[in-house]
């Protein structure tokens, strides 16, 4: 708890020097940061202690010792940082711990960032309270700004707080939950300030393997989960097509007369091919609300979660599924900038840096 307070100190000092330089605006959105995270915060008991209670709710007490079991293997197999963290529980009254505002200008996929103290420039901007994030992606929006606002079911906070097990987690099926927990944990294990798409298709690289190895050693039927990624694959291939044709259209010089028709009709074509998709595909039609939604900031998520992911997937087979090794490679990375880390990636051989083992 001591180490937990003094790093708390250290994060709030940095949020105190950017209020200074910021003004009064970033003031009122630090003071909610600091509320939701200390409500969450002050909600979390150890998971030890609600375990030795006779009197925990059985269900509570099954997902908790799954949970406890999901953290083992992370630090045992995949090498992942578990000290401290998940080890509590937190009921917040709520599903959704954060709201994450998400914006694009219309005619571009540049995503508009946000710069914090201790991570850097992001991609997004979160809130802990959804109507205020809905306020402020219309406010977006009327500068214009295409908006998303996605809900949070949880965040790591780098391992400058012990983060909880929230209740929102207890309705996952087993794989899902391994899935959400190696993702965040994953952050804490390498993380490149101001590098949205690497750290976020890194950490669901690493959640994705990681729970193949999960299901393997505890004989878990993966059959609905492989089905749902197969499923979310159909869509990422989807979107990613229709990212590449409003670059395209944002690209053109002159630009074409009417923009605003001819991005309408791209976006008609994939709502077209996604219906048709659906018929075919089973569990594709669960996204039917956010296809409907597309826009160019919801495509800036879809990029950011997925688009290295195969190199990373790459990478790890070279490094033949050891985490460690394949973490340290990762880690070489840093010193370039981000451009040339993607590069990298995607041609392993020639421009990865050489380990020194």
């Amino acid at each position: 708890m001591r180490t937990g307070l003094e790093r708390a100190g250290l994060w709030l000092g940095a949020v105190v020097l950017s209020l200074v330089l910021s003004g009064c605006e970033s003031l009122a959105y630090y003071q909610q940061g600091v509320r939701g995270e200390m409500q969450v915060l002050r909600a979390r008991r150890p998971i030890p202690v609600l375990l030795a209670d006779s009197k925990l709710d059985a269900r509570l007490r099954a997902r908790l010792e799954i949970i406890q079991r999901i953290r083992q293997f992370a630090g045992q197999q995949l090498a992942l940082p578990v000290a401290h963290q998940y080890d509590t529980y937190a009921d917040i009254g709520r599903h959704d711990v954060a709201w994450a505002v998400i914006a694009a200008p219309t005619y571009s996929l540049q995503a508009r960032r946000w710069c914090y103290p201790v991570v850097g420039c992001l991609d997004y901007h979160g809130f802990f309270d959804e109507a205020r994030a809905r306020r402020y992606a219309l406010a977006l929006s009327r500068h214009g700004y295409d908006i998303y606002v996605a809900p949070v079911q949880d965040f790591s906070t780098l391992g400058w707080f012990r983060d909880p097990v929230l209740n929102g987690f207890l309705d996952l099926p087993e794989p899902d939950l391994a899935e959400l927990i190696f993702h965040e944990l994953a952050h804490q294990r390498l993380f490149f300030k101001g590098d949205t798409g690497f750290n976020e298709s890194f950490a669901t690289a690493v959640a994705e393997a990681g729970v193949e190895r999960y299901a393997q050693a505890y004989g878990l039927d993966l059959s609905a989960w492989r089905q749902q990624k197969q499923a979310q694959q159909t869509l990422t291939h989807l979107l990613m097509q229709t990212r590449q044709q409003l670059a395209h259209l944002y690209a053109q010089d002159p630009p074409v007369s009417d923009p605003a028709a001819a991005k309408a009709q791209i976006l008609q074509a994939l709502q077209k091919t996604y219906d048709e998709q659906s018929r075919r595909v089973i569990g594709l039609d669960a996204y039917a609300a956010f296809v409907k939604a597309t826009n160019n900031a919801s495509l800036v998520t879809v990029a950011d979660y997925h688009d290295l992911v195969p190199a990373f997937s790459r990478l790890l087979a070279r490094d033949q599924g050891d985490f460690a090794r394949f973490f340290a490679d990762c880690r070489l990375l840093r010193p370039l900038h981000p451009d040339a880390r993607r590069l990298a990636l995607h041609s392993l051989d020639e421009n990865l840096p050489v380990r020194g083992d």
